[in-house]
């Protein structure tokens, strides 16, 4: 078990990546919802011993993270949003290379782990090519296998996913379902359908703060019969956002469906069936009006709310 409590880390520039950020990770897999820059990567790297947290605590089977980074390290596989080195050697020699870093140091254990891995990975026949002229499926993949040197009981992969065709999509699905029954694995991404498929905990994060957590089946049954939808014109979208609660709008072919939420059906809508997509635009829209109410009240009003 993962357990981070009021975790918050503000950078040189003020701004404030976690705000007081409290979660339970078990064993399985675990999603991390949240934008571009809601401060995923941030919490990624402070859980992966990369930087330091302000204020806050991160234990893993009893490891004091923060106090105690090298144990954890010891445990820990990391696939980083950028990995990038990609110099021009074969994938086993550098997969080879980062297990000796890794600390494998035995030259036939080493060997064993690295083709097995290759292999777990279906990395094997490629073991020759240069994993700079891998695909970016490829180039995830192996990601991976450097990540599982030492077989680590904690994985972090930062979104995965971002960029991969739907066939190395689907490949790079079932190898995380496949180690998510035997470690606890964190999912950060941004990318709904990830975490709707792989995970049966998740969270939402946005502007530093987990402002959604749980179930997704649970989660998505709460908004049961909330969620109507209706197909309109663009002319038309300005009119529809100001009179009703748009928690998102999307093209189907050629034509702008919107997804509004409310207790009843608006007029000329339809009910749609509900998913965690619009749980986490619901989330984001609440959170979003939730702040800016809060950052045009006046300053009285604002100290009375805090």
């Amino acid at each position: 078990m993962l357990t981070i409590k009021n975790l918050s880390k503000t950078y040189d520039n003020g701004v404030k990546a976690m705000d007081n950020i409290t979660l339970e990770i078990p064993k399985g897999m675990f999603g991390l919802l949240g934008p571009n820059g809601a401060g995923k990567s941030s919490l990624m790297r402070t859980i992966a011993t990369l930087q330091d947290a302000d204020s806050g605590s991160i234990t893993f089977d009893g490891i004091d993270v923060l106090k105690d980074p090298q144990a954890l390290r010891q445990r820990l596989g990391y696939l980083p949003q950028d990995f990038g080195v990609y110099p021009r050697i074969s994938a086993y020699e550098l997969l080879d290379h980062l297990a000796i870093l890794k600390g494998l140091k035995n030259k036939a254990e080493r060997k064993e782990a690295v083709e097995g891995l290759l292999a777990q990975t279906n990395l094997y026949q490629h073991r020759k090519n240069a994993v700079s002229g891998f695909s970016g499926g490829m180039r995830q993949r192996f990601g991976i296998a450097q990540a599982l040197l030492g077989d680590p009981d904690l994985l972090i992969v930062d979104e995965p996913t971002a960029g991969l065709d739907p066939e190395e999509r689907n490949r790079f699905h079932n190898l995380l379902v496949a180690l998510g029954e035997e470690k606890a694995i964190i999912l950060s991404t941004h990318i709904v359908e990830d975490v709707t498929e792989l995970c049966p905990n998740m969270a939402v994060l946005a502007s530093g703060k987990i402002v959604l957590q749980g179930n997704p089946i649970e989660l998505t049954n709460k908004l049961n019969g909330q969620i109507w939808r209706k197909a309109i014109t663009q002319a038309d979208l300005a009119a529809i956002e100001k009179e009703y609660n748009v928690i998102s709008k999307r093209l189907f072919a050629g034509q702008t469906v919107v997804h509004v939420i409310a207790e009843n059906a608006p007029f000329g809508f339809e009910a749609a069936p509900v998913n965690l997509e619009d749980v986490y635009f619901s989330t984001l829209n609440e959170h979003r009006a939730a702040t800016q109410s809060t950052s045009t009240q006046p300053a009285a009003a604002q100290k009375k709310v805090a």
